[in-house]
């Protein structure tokens, strides 16, 4: 890594409950930036585990930043906390079960610096969580926006030399794993880089919506690839019940808040099909989850409308594309695949 790049960037990298896999990606990190990190912060979200601080004590000579939360925050509150304290002006985003072989960080400046309209970039992933017929292929190369209101991911389980990740492109969102971001984006966009309550989901989603409608894009660049334990966390201490209402109540308040006239009318009400869809076919089947996830979620929106009302008018009256230009630019129709998967629950 050269000096030039290291004196750009800032790391920020949340853990919870997992110092063997942050240690491995920083063990990773120091090795691809010739044994001298760039500005890197590491955030513990489970409020003062021992074993993540013995981690971070390890890292200090190097300069590593450690903070603790007061209380979990999940990504998103994590994230929050960490990039206070990041300085550098452009941020990356790396989630703890990241492995690196090359930096692709330079990459990432190169094109940031050749297209000024860009404010977030995704690098290339590969899934190395071990399991058989998914270890190896694409974590998805950027997501686009459904006529549905779901997003469909190119690249997503094929092969690492795949075409389709060799080729640069604007997308509705950049997956969080590894996400650079310039400053800019979050003065843009209320000043707010993640809606703190969101936890961990649909959080990256809605912050690249947010960009797009304040006159930045998202796209995913082709770098050096990293391995991503893909669910290496996420499954072990989350509820799929608990997931499934987070995700629902969130993705409704961020259609909201973001979408235009043209969203509300068109890309809402469908939505909202397909979830009382899925909510049938379960109910058909003596499941019951789906229809719980849903009512909780329509509860806690129903308490949220101040704050939806808030947000919606500091969005509307600042932003700067019109929803049938976003979706010009990022809608694309889901593959049949696709919508019976979302049919199924799995949105």
């Amino acid at each position: 890594m050269t000096d030039a790049t290291r004196n750009r960037i800032s790391i920020l990298i949340t853990a919870y409950r997992n110092a063997d896999l942050v240690a491995r990606c920083l063990d990773s990190l120091l090795a691809v930036c010739d044994g001298r990190l760039p500005e890197t912060v590491l955030v513990d979200d489970a409020a003062g585990d021992a074993e993540t601080r013995a981690v971070a004590d390890r890292y200090a000579p190097h300069g590593l930043i450690f903070s603790v939360m007061p209380e979990n925050g999940g990504f998103a509150g994590a994230n929050n906390a960490g990039y206070r304290l990041c300085t550098k002006a452009c941020v990356v985003l790396v989630n703890s079960d990241i492995v690196f072989h090359e930096e692709p960080f330079t990459a990432m400046l190169a094109f940031l610096d050749a297209h000024p309209k860009a404010g977030i970039v995704q690098g290339t992933l590969l899934i190395r969580n071990g399991q058989k017929g998914v270890d190896g292929t694409l974590n998805g190369c950027g997501a686009f926006l459904t006529p549905l209101g779901t997003t469909t991911t190119p690249g997503w389980l094929m092969p690492a030399d795949d075409p389709v990740a060799r080729e640069a492109r604007p997308c509705f969102a950049a997956y969080g794993a590894l996400f650079m971001l310039r400053r800019e984006v979050v003065k843009a966009t209320g000043d707010r880089l993640f809606h703190a309550f969101f936890h961990s989901y649909y959080e990256e989603v809605d912050l690249c919506h947010r960009a797009w409608l304040a006159g930045w894009e998202v796209w995913y660049v082709p770098t050096p690839h990293v391995d991503h334990a893909h669910g290496a966390t996420f499954g072990k201490f989350l509820d799929r019940a608990d997931i499934l209402k987070r995700f629902y109540r969130n993705i409704r308040f961020s259609f909201a808040t973001c979408f235009g006239w043209r969203g509300r009318l068109t890309v809402m009400p469908v939505f909202e099909l397909l979830c009382w869809g899925q909510i049938l076919i379960q109910l058909l089947r003596g499941k019951g989850a789906a229809l719980r996830a849903h009512l909780w979620a329509y509860r806690e929106i129903s308490r949220l409308r101040p704050e939806i009302r808030k947000i919606r008018r500091e969005i509307q009256a600042t932003r700067t594309l019109s929803d049938t230009a976003l979706f010009k630019r990022v809608m694309r129709r889901p593959p049949l695949r696709s919508f019976l998967q979302s049919i199924r629950g799995n949105l």
